[in-house]
């Protein structure tokens, strides 16, 4: 929680100190600031750490729920009195983009590509693999689910192929994500 407020003092400082000279920069850091007490105030300030760890530790793009099916998802969405008006959720393994208008009441679902850049990013990237081998798909999936708390993403072997085990920790969900290729490298360097 400490971190947080330390935060807080350095927008402060910049913004008294600093006299930040961009258009519109002195507007930006007050919102800063006001999304930071909106954390604090609504008692979210573990799930926001929690949520800054995951992105230092690189891993899969926050999901809020997971559906089996379209029709599923669809159905949770329709039942909410008020849905998050933007939010992903995992739909059969792919990320869809919530919506809602609090004003008209629409609500909608949109698929979203944000699965397959995040693991085109970890291929381009080269990750290390981990030293971690196995025979088959479904032997990786047995060692996922043992573990007690797995880590939120290892490159794997799976028969010579390499795959990301991702864990989506907020929603409990313990995945295998084949990984592409890597992107080749460009002629003009």
């Amino acid at each position: 929680m400490t971190r947080l407020f330390d935060q807080m003092e350095v927008l402060g400082r910049i913004l008294l100190d600093d006299a930040p000279k961009t258009p519109g920069s002195e507007e930006a850091i007050r919102t800063a600031a006001a999304a930071i007490q909106f954390v604090d105030a609504t008692g979210q300030v573990a799930d926001f750490e929690d949520y800054v760890r995951s992105l230092e530790a690189y891993a899969p793009p926050l999901a809020i729920a997971r559906f089996d099916t379209r029709q599923d998802a669809d159905a949770w969405l329709m039942a909410q009195k008020r849905p998050p008006s933007f939010a992903s959720i995992l739909v059969a393994d792919e990320y869809f983009s919530v919506f809602f208008n609090p004003t008209s009441g629409w609500r909608g679902l949109g698929r979203q590509p944000r699965l397959e850049f995040y693991l085109q990013e970890m291929a381009d990237e080269r990750r290390q693999p981990s030293g971690l081998s196995f025979s088959t798909k479904a032997e990786a999936e047995a060692w996922m689910n043992q573990q007690p708390t797995p880590p939120q993403q290892v490159v794997i072997d799976i028969a010579g192929a390499p795959y990301l085990a991702a864990y989506h920790h907020r929603i409990d969900y313990r995945v295998l994500y084949p990984l592409p290729a890597p992107t080749p490298p460009s002629r003009e360097a």
